[in-house]
């Protein structure tokens, strides 16, 4: 009798501790799948350091829509809106600008008198038929070259928005070169950048309202190739925010479209 009741607590000890035994495992394995889960969770909510970035400008944005006129979106892929009317005034040169910008780009100038350098305003404002003219006589000029037809339009494209797609259409564009530089034979080639004067206006441009719009390495953005000289009023904070991050136009008005900064976009 003693022994099978010795025999029965045995069994029942035993099997308490495999009872624990099995509940120890089930906690420790429970344990584990949730630090698992965890680091899953945080690993997956981690931002790429292209993210942070992103994030950290949007924080940054100034207080601007992409509704602004004085950032309207002209290119090849945005053609400029045909109705809307632009105020034109006339400035250096007989040229044309958006009425708006007259005052920012004087006092430009002005300072660009006082630090020494003599800047030609070498195209402003450009109707569309005045567009379709330089774009087709380009491609014709690269034709008569030797160029086959695709040949020239691409090339032409390179510098030269399709008609309707050129900023000159907005009264916002300017192109500019130095006299110096002019009386030497030369025009408007990327070269111009090897000059004093090129680099004090890429310099000071975001003082007065205006950015760079083609520079370097933002062809795939742009469409257009690196130009020394086109200029492109945009307004004083959102010229120093392109500046400071190294945006072009286009990345800046994405950032402000993912910012939710949007409105239907006009000139006036």
């Amino acid at each position: 009798m003693k022994l099978k009741l010795w025999a029965t607590m045995l069994a029942v000890g035993l099997l308490a501790g495999c009872q624990n035994e099995s509940t120890d495992v089930t906690n420790e394995s429970t344990s584990l799948n949730s630090e698992e889960v965890s680091q899953e969770s945080e690993e997956s909510t981690a931002l790429t350091p292209e993210e942070e970035k992103e994030q950290e400008m949007i924080a940054a944005l100034p207080d601007v829509s992409t509704a602004d006129w004085n950032l309207v979106l002209v290119n090849n892929w945005h053609p400029i809106d045909e109705t809307v009317e632009i105020p034109l005034e006339t400035v250096a040169d007989q040229k044309e600008v958006d009425a708006r910008i007259v005052e920012p780009y004087t006092n430009w100038m002005e300072a660009a008198k006082k630090a020494g350098y003599t800047i030609f305003l070498a195209s402003s404002y450009r109707s569309i038929e005045r567009q379709q003219a330089n774009y087709d006589a380009s491609i014709q000029g690269y034709i008569n070259e030797g160029y086959s037809k695709e040949e020239a339009i691409e090339k032409t494209e390179d510098y030269i928005a399709v008609p309707g797609g050129s900023e000159h259409h907005t009264g916002l564009a300017l192109d500019m070169v130095d006299n110096e530089w002019l009386s030497t034979g030369k025009g408007l080639v990327p070269e111009y950048d090897t000059q004093e004067s090129q680099q004090w206006l890429v310099s000071t441009a975001a003082d007065y309202g205006f950015i760079l719009r083609f520079p370097k390495n933002k062809e795939t953005e742009t469409g257009i190739q690196y130009e020394s000289w086109h200029f492109r009023y945009v307004g004083v904070e959102n010229a120093q925010f392109i500046q400071q991050y190294g945006l072009s136009l286009e990345e800046y008005i994405e950032l402000l479209e993912k910012a939710g900064k949007t409105g239907e976009q006009r000139i006036e």
